[in-house]
């Protein structure tokens, strides 16, 4: 029973006050208007009078009956297990450094096992399920779950009536009844995973702040007893944990971590990172520079072995060299480099492993090995060389790339005698640019020094923005006086301003007037230009630099507006006079347009890098042309491009697929898709095979992509269509390093996380004990408001005052009172 009684002392002195001076008042009036009647009538006329009074008090008061049931809300713990590629570790370190084998300990179960052996093996679940609803999550790159929802072995979530769930004002309603029969599965049910998926180490990344304000944003509620975080602590991408620690503090969330590995330092020796070209022509010097990277290590030496062989042919690889380095501080790479010259042409797959001298037990043994993929090109590089004037850059090159053996040159020279009467060192004098895609599509180079653009028609440059987008054709744009000024001015040649990487200035005031210029002013190379193997004009990157360093520069450069946007900038003019708002002048830049590259040179000078040594000269233009050209290596036909991001992936990544494909007539093929084969390491293929569909936005160009998930090199092969060729590609997948950077447990990162939030740090193997015992039920009962009726709000109560009322009047009458 309910009623609508006053709540404060001035309400309970307003309303009996109210009361009794009506009920004075009404009682006074009786009282006088019956004085002279007899007691029977006095007292019939009082009590009616009283009765009407009671029924009006009782209206006032609201007497309601509420029926009520009651409901049990379970106490609520989330897990979050850490499934990153780090928790593949052993548990414990092993013994380091030995020259007994025998003392070498046993690396025990991985640090993913442990956690397994907890939840599946240990008290640890069943001890939380005794008193909380028990949701298992992981993470790595993101939140994942909940994997496993298990019910509360509470008696009282059993008997208290229905198991609804309350929402955080503790009313209930059907959904949560239908959210809560879903996640509180009965006891015999069969999870949804089992503990060995879960645990499952597969991420690439640790991002423990991020999956922590996801998961307390998802789960905080007045029944969350606390969430129990399971892990080495690694973090290593996405927002910093202080941030959910913040957020777990102002929704008062315990946080109670559990610690797994150890916190020793490992002992670890790996090849961080693998370094060569996907595609050399047969005959040329290349390098392939292997990163040593140590844990624990430092100072001592360890052997680095270089091993190759063809890749179609099975058996052990062949020793092409090994070297003795001596390993760095924790971190830091040590670069191994092996100078290497193939004649046979091929596939080559080339294996570099490193062993530490002494014998050690490492942390894993995975990575002391990787492997690369070379394609060895037999077949002339065919460069078509333009210029507007016989400049001295043009003249060495031309001269150069007339001798290699490996180079065929075609040359047009626009300021020769049309009828061709001049003699150049070439393989055929050209009097015209090629006006067919027969003709163009031949060539693999084209070297354009400061050419009239203006000789060619729309047709010619719009085929020349063809073969480069999507015939993967390389361009070398060198910069002059005479004609480039017409490229940043003239609308006609608004397509071909497309190509370069750098935005041309229109102003060019003393641009080739070496006679204003009295000095030379070396390139000022930025961090990308001084990694950039082709600029390396000696074998040895240390000594390249010296020579760089050595070269006294250039007297002028062609001004620029800065760099488009993707464009790489590998070396900038040094003479502060040139500086305008956008800088310095861009010297040396390049940018991918379509399938091929564009590399621009912002000046014709570079001839005077002879002066200290043409072989340096003839490498550096020998090497940019490789650059440039190096996608046409790839090619085994003229009617197809196969197109990826890059050639390296990290194992569980995904590998995006382009492929640019013309018909017979050389047109944008049209059709709604195509299908390419993709071979893991294993030589299988991947089921289903690859489907590419068509680009609604670009012709003749088709999409699709695919998930690596084995280390080693992958295989696609496109075949094209009405044709009995087809497009091949290979990419390696590697181990990622970021999880095997720092290898130990992080306790530090692990007790914060506890003690800031209310919370404790457990070892692995206390927590089956402790953590329970620091998780408190916060299960609680409450009322759910069922029904409610107003008692007084009744057909006969009324009647009944109607009718004492009309009594009261009728007696009156009778009586002759007023």
């Amino acid at each position: 029973m309910e009623y609508d009684l006053p709540e404060t002392t001035l309400q309970w002195l307003i309303y009996a006050g109210g009361f009794a001076l009506l009920a004075l008042i009404g009682l006074r009036v009786q009282f006088k208007d019956t004085a002279e009647l007899r007691p029977f009538w006095r007292v019939l006329l009082m009590l009616l009078r009283v009765a009407v009074l009671v029924g009006i008090a009782a209206i006032a008061l609201n007497p309601q009956e509420r029926t009520q049931k009651m409901a049990f809300r379970p106490s609520q713990v989330a897990v979050l297990v850490d499934r990153s590629l780090s928790m593949q570790f052993p548990e414990s370190t092993p013994v380091g450094v030995s020259s007994d084998p025998d003392s070498l300990a046993a690396k025990g179960r991985t640090r993913a096992e442990a956690v397994q052996s907890l939840l599946a093996d240990s008290e640890f679940v069943d001890e939380l399920r005794k008193n909380h609803n028990v949701n298992v999550y992981s993470f790595d790159a993101a939140l994942n779950g909940p994997h496993q929802a298990l019910r509360s072995l509470d008696p009282r979530a059993q008997t208290a009536g229905s198991p609804l769930a309350a929402n955080t004002n503790g009313e209930a309603s059907e959904n949560d009844n239908a959210e809560t029969s879903e996640v509180a599965k009965p006891d015999n049910a069969a999870p949804s995973e089992d503990w060995a998926t879960i645990v499952d180490p597969t991420g690439l990344e640790t991002r423990l702040g991020e999956s922590l304000l996801d998961l307390i944003r998802q789960v905080s509620d007045p029944s969350l007893s606390g969430i129990v975080v399971i892990g080495d602590g690694a973090w290593n991408a996405g927002v910093d944990p202080q941030s959910a620690i913040e957020l777990a503090r102002s929704t008062k969330t315990k946080l109670i971590t559990v610690g797994v590995g150890s916190t020793d330092q490992p002992v670890n020796v790996q090849i961080a990172n693998l370094q060569a070209p996907s595609d050399v022509q047969a005959g040329d010097a290349f390098e392939i520079a292997a990163f040593v990277q140590a844990q624990g290590l430092s100072g001592r030496t360890a052997l680095v072995e270089l091993l190759g062989k063809p890749e179609d042919v099975d058996g052990q690889a062949s020793p092409l060299g090994s070297a003795e380095v001596i390993l760095g501080e924790d971190g830091v790479p040590v670069r191994v480099p092996f100078e290497q010259l193939q004649n046979q042409a091929g596939s080559w797959e080339y294996f570099v492993r490193v062993k530490p001298q002494d014998r050690v037990l490492e942390l894993s043994e995975g990575d002391n090995e990787r492997r690369k993929s070379v394609n060895v090109v037999d077949r002339k590089t065919r460069v078509l060389i333009l210029a507007g004037g016989p400049m001295r850059d043009y003249r060495f090159v031309r001269n150069m790339l007339y001798r290699h053996a490996a180079i065929q040159t075609d040359v047009w020279l626009q300021s020769a005698d049309s009828a061709g009467a001049v003699s150049q060192e070439s393989n055929k004098l050209l009097s015209a640019f090629p006006k067919s895609k027969e003709e163009l599509f031949e060539y693999d180079v084209v070297i354009a020094f400061d050419p009239d653009w203006s000789k060619l028609n729309t047709d010619q440059i719009n085929l020349l923005r063809e073969w480069v987008f999507a015939q993967a054709g390389g361009l070398l744009l060198v910069a002059g006086d005479v004609y480039t000024p017409d490229v940043a001015t003239e609308p006609s040649l608004d397509g071909l301003r497309e190509l370069y990487p750098v935005v041309l200035s229109s102003y060019v005031p003393d641009f080739g007037n070496e006679r204003a210029a009295t000095q030379a002013w070396a390139f000022e190379f930025t961090r990308e230009g001084r990694e950039a193997g082709f600029l390396h004009v000696t074998d040895d990157p240390v000594t390249s630099a010296d020579v760089w360093n050595e070269f006294s520069g250039v007297y002028s450069s062609y001004p620029t507006s800065g760099a488009k946007a993707g464009a790489t900038v590998f070396a900038r003019f040094s003479d502060p006079r040139t500086q305008t708002g956008f800088g310095l002048p861009v010297m040396l830049a390049s940018q991918y347009y379509g399938a091929g590259r564009v590399l621009f040179l912002g000046s014709p000078e570079i001839w005077r890098l002879r002066t200290i040594d043409e072989v340096y000269y003839d490498r550096f233009w020998t090497k940019a042309i490789r650059e440039v050209g190096q996608a046409r290596l790839k090619r085994g036909n003229n009617r197809g491009t196969l197109l990826l991001e890059r050639t390296q992936y990290v194992r569980g990544q995904t590998v995006r697929v382009r492929a640019q494909l013309l018909n017979p007539q050389f047109e944008p093929l049209v059709a709604p898709s195509i299908t390419a084969e993709v071979y893991d390491p294993d030589g299988r293929p991947m089921l289903p095979p690859l489907s590419l569909q068509r680009d609604e936005n670009r012709k003749g160009q088709f999409v699709g992509s695919f998930r690596v998930g084995a280390s080693g090199v992958w295989r696609i092969e496109l075949p094209i269509p009405q044709s009995t060729d087809a497009l091949t590609e290979k990419l390696d997948v590697v181990l990622p390093s970021l999880e095997t950077d720092n290898a130990r447990q992080n306790a530090q990162l692990l007790r914060l996380i506890a003690s800031e939030t209310g919370g404790e740090y457990f070892a692995i193997n206390e927590a089956a004990v402790e953590v329970p015992k620091r998780l408190p039920n916060r299960g609680e009962e409450f009322q759910i408001d069922q029904q409610l009726r107003t008692l007084w709000d009744r057909q006969w109560l009324m009647f009944l005052l109607v009718g004492l009322l009309s009594v009261e009047w009728l007696t009156r009458k009778l009586l002759k009172l007023a």
